[in-house]
């Protein structure tokens, strides 16, 4: 179970308020420094070709004018251009959909204008504490201080599902008598539908880590497991 856990550690389970549960992958500090890089970069390059077409305009609009729309453009790219990103449908500026994650309520929803402004704006006030932003790596959702404050999260757009043949059916169903975590009952069901992708000689690997709780090894713990997933799914 603990190598199954291990895989599940930034698999965030959440519970709607209708009972529906949602699975949210959360994305990595280093993935989300890339796409802040990248996005840096965009702005840059959208500034530079803006910056041009003023400078070829300067003798119709005179230095002032100019001046003046430079500035308000530098600053509504500077505060808006994730804002403004982040609450369409994607959920995400260039920069993270080229790094395959995007921003979201933590009960996986689309995030409003207050909640995207309030992570920039503390995004700011990062950029000149530079320990800040360290917060993400002590946090088990990799939330900095602007998600805490914003309740958001960075999750990928994009899960890799694997693969989900037929296991093998269990004779009968087996009680747990034990109390197993939300994230081990869903190991164990997700055991149960994956495990006919798998070699016999594997299926035996995974279930030999269950003997304490099966009270078996070899094909005989393999059924064990099965039937409890089985158990643990008419229960549900």
């Amino acid at each position: 179970m603990e190598g199954v856990k291990r895989r599940l550690d930034t698999l965030q389970t959440v519970e709607l308020a209708d009972g529906v549960e949602v699975h949210l992958r959360t994305a990595g500090p280093f993935l989300r420094l890339m796409a802040f890089l990248l996005d840096m970069l965009i702005k840059f390059g959208i500034s530079i070709v803006f910056y041009l077409v003023l400078i070829l305009s300067l003798s119709a609009l005179g230095d002032n004018v100019t001046m003046g729309i430079m500035t308000l453009f530098s600053f509504f790219l500077q505060w808006f251009y994730d804002v403004f990103f982040e609450v369409g449908a994607k959920g995400a500026t260039w920069g993270k959909r080229a790094a395959g994650i995007r921003v979201v309520t933590e009960g996986g929803a689309t995030v409003s204008i207050g909640q995207s402004m309030v992570r920039n704006i503390i995004r700011i006030v990062e950029l000149y504490l530079p320990l800040l932003p360290l917060v993400a790596f002590f946090n088990p959702r990799f939330q900095r201080l602007g998600d805490l404050a914003g309740g958001t999260l960075v999750v990928y757009a994009k899960e890799n599902v694997d693969p989900v043949y037929a296991g093998p059916p269990a004779m009968s169903a087996v009680p747990v008598h034990v109390p197993l975590t939300r994230e081990e009952r869903a190991a164990m069901i997700s055991f149960r539908h994956r495990a006919g992708g798998w070699s016999e000689a594997r299926r035996v690997e995974l279930t030999n880590h269950l003997s304490p709780l099966t009270g078996q090894v070899g094909a005989k713990g393999v059924g064990s497991v099965t039937g409890m997933a089985q158990w643990l799914e008419e229960e549900s």
